[in-house]
């Protein structure tokens, strides 16, 4: 005979216990006394015995002889212990409610235990189909004593975990775990607020009474806290009204009195400095100290972000006030614009020029838009103007965030301290970049110069930083800051639309179109680009806004006109046209000049020529009138008249000349 594998049991019969030598007596004593258990009843000898759960060595001794060794039918078995990796994953990743990860002694009693359910669970499902095949079904009350007995010899034999000795314990775990998985494995006293002494609401009480604006010590705020619990001090909720009971701030009905150190503990957790933290110092510090900073990197194209900011120069004027630049920086070259410049703190007036110097720049390279425009909420955030101008506008959190911060540095601790224009400051950190305090009839003194030689000083340190090497020379290998703005302008940029953005950043003037063609700024001469431009002015009027902005040299070439929001057209500068009326002294520039000029009116001709064939000719306007008493018919015949010769082409006009020779026309007008 052979062991049997019954339901995932290794058994052996009655029968066959005592065929290997044993008594029915010996058999009937180790079944009272629980030396063995019984895997199923039977009659004639056929009851069968579980053979792992016989106890006594001298019985196993017996039955191995007669029939090999018990391993031998492990492999067999349907309930296979195996540690799920699932189920070691899930623990290692639950947190608790304070956020903290279990104790990695927890995580493998709790792996081992769901383990041991799972290999159970999926036993079961093997053991009913198998029974399904004989049309019989597992008896649960069986199952469960047994699902039990093998769950302790597993976490005794390689599994540790903690015990279940009552059955009807076992088959609630089991059924909760079927049904909540491996959550319902874990205590439910883990993360439990029952035990503290110092509940969340006295805690909350506590980091409330130290974020106040006042910045008590943490001393005070045991002391205050001491005078509310023992009723001397009234506190209350500042947003609504609601008085704080000293009652509600006990433990177990008794007053808590808290030491000093507990105290401590509490407000120097992290959680709770880093919340009060803005409320005790500022947002500002804040941002800077405690907020986590973005970790990022830029791009490969020049223009891709314009960022901007004003910045304080090192130096005084011989008054004592300081100067203010308002400065736009490419981030990704380095590159400076012309910044605008100020005396005193800087102001939208300010910012409006450092627009108006970058874009005047930007055009002259030929340059397009750039793509965003990176600012602080101070001076800009009531320019309404920027989403409309710029594709993106991001406002910064803080000022750490923005480029030109990082930029500022690169330039003011290299090209400007390299010229000595940077005066370091007493309290900075490092040493090198302290300035030093002298002394001048027990007076602090700081370094002074007229106003002038301050930003000229400042202008000639901006070009040479610009044309350094980009301190990236891995990535732009022998190019200096405007070499990389010109040569990697991003291709997906859009040209700059003058006529849109000049509206809000150019120098405006009223004037009005004279003889359809001409009109002043500045007292300049400018004409229409066009005459189509007419045709979009509003019924009888003439008078426009001009909007424009000067060159290097403080030229005009371009102005945009506007009646009120509607865009009109441009106007350029008539000056390069003049010619030289003297016909003898003209010069090449002076024929093309005049050219211009003769084809300019030979279009405004064929546009008004073009209008009027447009109109009919009508004729029956003049009503009819009774017949005068005066007869001018006689009248008429009584005057005498002289035949004369009429000059030629007299009745004829400028629109009859031959089409074309609009240049003789012109010559013979002058």
């Amino acid at each position: 005979m052979m062991y049997q594998q019954v339901d995932g049991i290794l058994t052996l019969s009655v029968n066959d216990w005592i065929a290997a030598g044993l008594s029915w007596n010996q058999f009937n004593h180790d079944s009272h006394r629980g030396y063995l258990t019984i895997a199923r009843r039977g009659t004639h000898g056929n009851t069968l015995i579980d053979v792992r759960s016989i106890r006594r060595p001298e019985r196993l001794a017996v039955i191995e002889a007669a029939y090999g060794p018990i391993e031998g039918g492990e492999e067999k078995a349907v309930y296979r212990a195996v540690v799920s990796q699932e189920a070691r994953a899930y623990y290692i990743g639950y947190r608790k409610p304070d956020g903290s990860p279990l104790e990695a002694k927890l995580i493998e009693q709790y792996t081992n235990r769901a383990s041991l359910l799972e290999a159970l669970k999926r036993g079961l499902e093997i053991q009913k189909q198998e029974r399904a095949k004989t049309g019989k079904k597992v008896k649960s009350g069986e199952w469960y004593v047994m699902a039990m007995r093998w769950y302790n010899e597993q976490r005794e034999n390689g599994y540790p975990c903690a015990e279940i000795s009552n059955v009807r314990s076992f088959e609630r775990v089991y059924k909760q775990f079927c049904k909540e998985g491996y959550k319902s494995v874990i205590s439910g006293r883990i993360g439990n607020d029952s035990a503290r002494v110092v509940s969340v609401k006295t805690e909350n009480l506590l980091v409330a009474l130290w974020r106040t604006n006042g910045k008590p010590f943490k001393e005070r705020v045991w002391e205050l806290y001491v005078e509310f619990v023992e009723g001397d001090r009234e506190l209350y909720d500042a947003e609504s009204g609601e008085v704080f009971k000293p009652e509600e701030f006990r433990h177990k009905g008794r007053r808590q009195n808290l030491s000093k150190a507990t105290v401590y503990a509490y407000l120097n957790n992290i959680i709770n400095q880093t919340a009060v933290y803005a409320d005790r110092n500022g947002n500002f510090d804040y941002q800077n100290k405690m907020r986590p900073k973005h970790v990022r990197r830029v791009g490969q194209y020049s223009l891709s972000k314009i960022s901007m900011d004003d910045v304080a120069l090192s130096r005084k004027t011989k008054d004592g006030k300081w100067v203010y630049k308002y400065i736009a920086v490419d981030v990704l070259s380095g590159y400076w614009f012309r910044p605008s410049y100020h005396i005193g703190a800087a102001d939208i007036g300010l910012v409006m020029e450092s627009f108006r110097n970058m874009f005047c720049e930007l055009m002259e390279l030929g340059l397009p838009m750039p793509g965003e425009l990176e600012v602080e909420h101070h001076l800009m955030e009531n320019i309404g103007w920027l989403n409309e101008a710029f594709p993106i506008v991001r406002f910064c959190a803080s000022a750490t965030e923005k480029r030109a911060e990082h930029n500022i540095r690169q330039f003011k601790y290299g090209a400007s301290k390299d010229a000595g224009h940077t005066v370091g400051r007493w309290y900075a950190r490092s040493e090198a970049y302290k300035g030093m305090r002298i002394k001048t009839d027990g007076n602090y003194s700081v370094a002074v110069a007229e106003k002038q030689t301050i930003i000229a000083d400042d202008l000639e340190d901006i070009d040479r930083h610009n044309n350094e090497l980009h301190p990236n020379q891995r990535m732009f290998p022998g190019m200096t800051r405007r070499e990389v703005l010109l040569a990697r302008v991003n291709p997906t940029l859009k040209p700059i639309e003058a006529w849109y953005l000049l509206r809000w950043i150019g120098n405006k003037t009223q004037t009005s179109i004279v003889n359809n063609n001409r009109l002043t700024i500045q007292h300049e001469n400018f004409e229409l680009a066009d005459f189509e431009s007419l045709g979009r002015l509003k019924a009888n009027t003439r008078t426009v806004e001009a909007y424009w902005l000067p060159k290097a040299d403080g030229s005009i070439e371009t102005a945009y006109l506007y009646q009120g929001d509607s865009y009109i057209g441009e106007a350029v500068n008539m000056e390069a046209m003049r010619y030289n009326e003297f016909a003898i002294e003209r010069t090449e520039e002076d024929e093309a000049a005049m050219l211009h000029q003769q084809k300019r009116v030979a279009k405004f001709d064929r546009m008004v020529r073009e209008r009027r064939e447009q109109l009919p000719h009508v004729g029956g306007t003049t009503e009819r009138k009774e017949k005068s008493v005066v007869d001018w018919a006689a009248m008429a015949a009584s005057v005498e008249t002289v035949e004369t010769a009429q000059p030629e082409n007299y009745e004829g006009d400028e629109f009859e000349y031959e089409a074309g020779n609009y240049a003789a026309m012109a010559l013979e007008s002058l």
